[in-house]
């Protein structure tokens, strides 16, 4: 008879607890010199798993159908453990066993655990020619499967680092696919030791400079250096990945200019993620690079593009508002002809006004209108823009009071665009109300802040479209003293200029009807 080992082909999982109980029947027949041995391996749903050894090769029992814990093969437990029968076929439940085995006459069974649902029984035979087993035989089998207990714990544990194991690569894995995937450069850095953990290839790119997993955080500071937008340079510790590892702080992204090895500059999105572990303790963090080169070189065409062509368009607009101003039209005569004119006169104020916001944006968003201050006086500024909204279509019969301070002080600011605020606001009040418009102004001695306010008498803007009201293209559709809508950027370009200077803008509504709009400029500038 050979003493070869084998498995349940029913069974297929290469798991350390499989190969653990593969090995316990070879041995239990080695200790105890039996001509068969198994253990068997009830599970939860009822399936029985058996391992064996001692059977000839040339039987095919993997073709054959397996015993399902019948008879004597379920029937140990804590009471009748062991079992030591000297002829098998004297016991009661000696049944179960397949009749593909070859035949058995003395027999050992002990049972090995049972627990979370499962169940193990070890057993040993003789063919009918052999000896019976003795007591030292089952004192022997019973050592055994005390240690068994303690392996089959042991490979438990290690298939369960195992699967830990191959859960983490593949997570590691999909992660360091995604990132490689990124378009944006990603760096993770440990907050222990301030050592790389992991990078994208993206992130070399945008760093110029070649980066390797272990290597300091501080390689990489000491090669590239960041600057913000106004042209000064971050220092170490106010940078976003620096700030994430040391307090936790998670930055949105900022713009800046990264000043890499080579001598190369780059504008670039800059921000920083933590990740955190047990109790919110800071394991790592994330800092994410964005080359922002090809947006930043699309809006510059954008913007010189729509620059061009908004220029372009005031000589023609300019010259078709002088001739028709110029033309000399008996009114009594020719009605229809003088409302044609009127209606074109209105239509070239429409889009001059929509020529000049959309120049003054491309320009601001460009960065080429910039603020020239000088010392200047508000009510200069009030004076020359009331006048001109004198001019206005909406401005005919109506009454602008100007309220300031006989000791207003002087302010240091660009009175041309602030003029331009004035100009929107002014011009927001008489196209959608009617009434009177009454502007104030206030020197505010805490902060030293010239408030400027303009007041209408409408139906006011609804609280709930304050925020968005100053967004760029925003159109409140409904109020409008006759006329077509602007393009939205009156507004957006106040906040603009007044953000230029400084300052802040808002609108508040009025307890008896309408909004006042206001914004604060500060008197004197640091820069100054």
């Amino acid at each position: 008879m050979n003493s070869d080992h084998q498995q349940s082909s029913s069974y297929t999982h290469n798991s350390s607890v499989d190969r653990a109980l593969s090995k316990i029947p070879k041995l239990a027949r080695e200790l105890t010199g039996a001509d068969y041995a198994a253990i068997t391996i009830k599970q939860p749903h009822g399936e029985l798993r058996i391992f064996h050894d001692g059977l000839d090769k040339n039987i095919k029992w993997q073709d054959k159908e397996l015993p399902q814990g019948r008879g004597l093969l379920g029937r140990l437990g804590p009471v009748d453990s062991p079992i030591m029968l000297s002829d098998i076929s004297s016991h009661p439940d000696s049944y179960g066993f397949p009749d593909w085995h070859p035949p058995m006459k003395a027999l050992v069974g002990l049972r090995v655990f049972a627990r979370k649902g499962y169940k193990a029984n070890l057993y040993i035979a003789n063919a009918p020619d052999n000896r019976e087993f003795t007591v030292q035989d089952t004192e022997t089998l019973t050592q055994l499967t005390q240690f068994v207990e303690f392996a089959l714990e042991f490979a438990e544990l290690h298939d369960k680092e195992r699967r830990t194991r191959i859960i983490t690569e593949a997570t590691e894995n999909r992660l360091q696919a995604v990132i490689d995937g990124s378009l944006a450069g990603v760096v993770i850095v440990s907050a222990s030791d301030k050592l790389l953990l992991g990078f994208s290839k993206q992130a070399c790119m945008i760093l110029g400079c070649n980066l390797e997993v272990g290597a300091p955080l501080s390689e990489i500071n000491k090669s590239v250096a960041f600057f913000g937008t106004n042209g000064q340079v971050i220092s170490e510790q106010d940078l976003p990945i620096e700030r994430a590892l040391t307090n936790g702080i998670e930055t949105i992204a900022s713009e800046m200019v990264l000043h890499r090895p080579d001598g190369s500059k780059l504008p670039v999105l800059v921000s920083a993620a933590t990740i955190r572990i047990h109790r919110g303790e800071i394991d790592s963090s994330v800092l994410i690079l964005q080359d922002l080169s090809d947006i930043l070189q699309t809006e510059r065409m954008k913007s010189d593009f729509l620059s061009m062509v908004t220029h372009d368009l005031r000589t023609p607009l300019a010259l078709i508002k002088g001739i028709i101003n110029g033309m000399d039209v008996d009114t009594n005569a020719n009605g229809e002809i003088q409302a044609d004119l009127e209606s074109i006169d209105e239509e070239v104020d429409h889009m001059t006004e929509l020529v000049s916001n959309l120049l003054d944006m491309s320009r601001i968003e460009s960065g080429t209108k910039r603020v020239d201050n000088e010392v200047c006086h508000v009510t200069d500024i009030l004076s020359d823009a009331v006048q001109r909204a004198s001019s206005f279509r909406y401005g005919v019969d109506r009454t602008v009071t100007i309220k300031v301070p006989k000791n207003m002080p002087e302010m240091y600011a660009d009175p041309g665009q602030l003029g331009r605020v004035i100009d929107n606001l002014l011009s927001n009040a008489m196209k959608y109300t009617l009434g009177d418009v009454d502007i104030i102004c206030s020197h505010m001695s805490e902060t030293d802040n010239i408030r400027t306010e303009i007041a209408d008498k409408g139906n006011g803007i609804p609280v709930t479209l304050h925020p968005e009201i100053f967004d760029k293209f925003f159109r409140i559709r409904s109020g409008k003293q006759g006329g077509r809508d602007g393009a939205g950027l009156g507004l957006a370009i106040c906040k603009s200029v007044v953000g230029a200077h400084g300052g802040q803008i808002g609108v508040k509504s009025n307890d008896a009807g309408g909004s006042t709009f206001w914004f604060d400029i500060p008197r004197e500038r640091l820069d100054r």
